[in-house]
């Protein structure tokens, strides 16, 4: 700590408090008047004007709301009282008109003052916004009192009235060194310019206005000595016939000079381009964006750059700005509001953010794809609200999900170094077949396990679709529509290909991880290929299994319509249902619940079985060896079948038992012949 910073340390521990200004100073003044402020600047002054529309219109874009902060997120609460009050501050107007008031008083003026309305009981009813024109902010002498000590109300009569400062809400532009208690506005801060720009608008007004010079001169022949009242008969028939504009009439001889500058001379452009550029410079408005003169000459009509800025560098930081102000001056006045408690505006939806809001989702999908984050944690980084079954990650092979803490284990075959033994005996390739066969088994545990969660989001996602068309069908019709949906309008095609891809997402990935098994119990050394027969074969079948699962679907809704249809049901009951029906809200839920395990086994089951008598059948082999116990699942017919030798024939048409069923095979070796077949 150097000297100057112990004799500050001294001195604050001794003083106590520091004072912000003499004791004797009280109401210091600005050299401008509000009202000067806005009837030369303001009112008088095009570029003002135009800078503080913009803001006007650009500034209430997105709608503020309320919520808490967790873990870098903002999660809105739009239930909360704050929300409510925002949506409509006042009687008289709405958050848009609210916020406009607001970012015009503070950028004319320097300040923008909220004052809080309250109920008898002390709870806040309204918030009105006002200008300097009403409100006074006294300065605090030390840090006891604060910046501002009170405020004084400015009724028009001539009476001030202090208002605590606790019933205020202060919005600065900008700082003012000099007064810290209350903000500089944009005028002020260009007052020079402003004026500049005045003088020259009106010079050159004057100059088009007063001009005594002449559109023509007419020179009179030699000898010609016509009095002035015959000239100025002349003038005025030259005006009625010509229009305004007072011809001269010289004798010959006479020379005409121009005295004084026009417009050319005075080059009017170049002298209003300086003052419009320092002014939109401080009301921090891009002069293309605000449509001055100086701007549009550099414009094409088309600045996209120049609006992204305005709304990154300005537009961003009064949003900021504000939101903080409000947040410190409303969140004391509910009971139990949380520590985390924030403000802020919705920037989500602000056109000239769409291009961001773009590069933000799709990193977030990279996180995403990355295995970095689950998918709800993607979500809420969007704000989204993260559905159940999103507690997931993305681990890449062919798109599969794996539920968060689950550790993904690998099934592999035994090291190479280990097959390079003396020959096999018939015995001993056998054991080996049936390995790789009990490993086909483990692999569709673990990858059906996947499955079954990535089934439970498409159809609790799909529940929340068909209820959201039936709502939105409903909103179209009118209050209370009878008429209901056909089947075919509440389950698309897009739903369709959204589970017809998933389901092509695990069929290649129990094929690829079966490969090596395959492999294995061959011996042999054959590289997976998505562009195998065997491969694009499943992904064919994997359309046939598709319509099937919809189907179903399908018929449990068209049950629904008709019961509907025979009830007389509005479409709000469609999604309700009643005691004897349930509704579209459940109706798929209900057709699937507890099922997302039997179809990802069975799904895959088939899947890996048909692919399995594939690459037994280009190997050579007829006969396979059933592997078919040791499940809950299994049944009598499973647990007979198990070590049963069978033609591969025979296992193609009998792949499995029942939707459960865990039966895999292993090529036969042996001398045996087969059970079945």
């Amino acid at each position: 700590m150097n000297w100057f910073q112990r004799l500050f340390t001294k001195a604050a521990a001794s003083v106590a408090k520091f004072l912000f200004q003499p004791t004797w100073t009280r109401y210091p003044f600005s050299k401008l008047s509000t009202a000067k402020l806005i009837d030369e600047g303001y009112k008088a002054n095009a570029a003002v004007s135009a800078c503080a529309t913009t803001l006007q219109l650009t500034f209430p874009e997105p709608p503020m709301l309320a919520g808490v902060e967790e873990e870098g997120r903002n999660l809105p609460n739009y239930k909360h009282e704050i929300v409510r009050l925002l949506k409509k501050p006042n009687p008289d107007m709405g958050m848009v008109e609210f916020m406009q008031f607001v970012i015009a008083y503070a950028s004319i003026g320097g300040n923008a003052y909220i004052w809080k309305q309250r109920a008898v009981n002390g709870k806040v009813l309204a918030l009105y916004p006002f200008s300097d024109l009403q409100i006074t902010p006294i300065a605090g002498h030390d840090t006891s009192e604060g910046f501002v000590a009170y405020y004084e109300y400015d009724s028009g009569d001539g009476k001030k009235i202090p208002v605590p400062k606790s019933e205020i809400i202060q919005w600065k532009w900008m700082i003012d060194p000099k007064n810290p208690w209350r903000g500089i506005g944009a005028i002020e801060l260009a007052a020079r310019e402003v004026d500049r720009d005045n003088e020259a608008t009106s010079y050159i007004f004057a100059l088009l206005k007063n001009n005594a010079v002449p559109p023509v001169v007419i020179t009179l022949e030699d000898g010609d000595d016509s009095t002035q009242e015959e000239l100025d008969a002349l003038s005025l028939k030259w005006i009625q016939k010509h229009g305004s504009g007072q011809p001269a009439f010289i004798t010959n001889g006479m020379k005409v000079e121009q005295m004084g500058y026009d417009l050319h001379k005075l080059a009017s452009d170049t002298l209003a381009d300086i003052p419009e550029t320092r002014i939109a410079a401080n009301f921090h408005v891009p002069p293309s964006v605000a449509g001055l003169n100086v701007g549009v000459k550099r414009s094409d009509y088309g600045d996209t750059a120049a609006r992204k800025a305005y709304t990154e560098q300005t537009l961003m930081a009064l949003w900021r700005s504000l939101a903080s102000e409000m947040e410190n001056g409303l969140k004391d006045e509910y009971p139990g509001t949380p520590e985390n408690f924030v403000l802020w505006f919705d920037v989500s939806r602000v056109g000239a953010l769409q291009e961001l809001e773009k590069d933000k989702r799709q990193s977030m999908n990279e996180l995403w794809k990355s295995g970095l984050f689950t998918r709800a944690e993607a979500k809420a980084a969007l704000g989204m609200k993260p559905l159940p079954g999103d507690d997931v990650y993305y681990v890449s092979l062919a798109t599969e999900f794996v539920p968060a803490g689950e550790v993904v284990v690998r099934e592999t075959t035994p090291s190479s170094a280990n097959n390079q033994q003396t020959p096999e005996t018939p015995g001993g390739k056998q054991k080996k077949s049936v390995a790789g066969g009990r490993m086909l088994q483990r692999i569709r545990l673990q990858v059906a396990k996947r499955m079954e969660s990535a089934v439970d989001v498409y159809f609790s996602q799909l529940s929340d679709r068909v209820t959201d068309r039936t709502s939105g069908k409903n909103h179209l019709a009118g209050k209370e529509s009878k008429k209901l949906p056909a089947a075919g309008e509440l389950i698309t095609n897009d739903d369709k290909k959204k589970l017809e891809d998933l389901i092509k997402r695990f069929y290649i990935e129990i094929i690829q991880l079966s490969w090596s098994s395959w492999n294995y119990s061959l011996g042999v050394e054959l590289a997976f290929d998505l562009t195998d027969p065997i491969v694009t074969e499943a992904l064919e079948n994997a359309a046939t299994q598709v319509k099937e699962i919809n189907d179903t679907t399908m018929e449990a809704i068209r049950e629904t319509l008709t019961y509907g249809n025979e009830n007389g049901w509005s479409l709000d009951q469609l999604v309700r249902g009643d005691e004897n029906q349930a509704g579209l809200r459940d109706i798929v839920d209900e057709t699937y619940k507890d099922r997302a395990r039997v179809i990802a086994r069975t799904e895959l089951g088939e899947a890996q079985n048909n692919a399995t008598v594939a690459r037994y059948k280009d190997a050579g082999v007829g006969l396979v060896e059933i592997l078919d116990n040791g499940s809950t699942d299994d049944d009598e017919e499973c647990k007979q079948a198990n070590g049963e030798i069978w033609t591969l024939e025979y296992f193609s048409s009998h792949t499995l038992e029942h939707p459960n069923c865990t039966r895999a095979a292993a090529p036969y070796f042996g001398d045996g012949k087969p059970d079945r077949g």
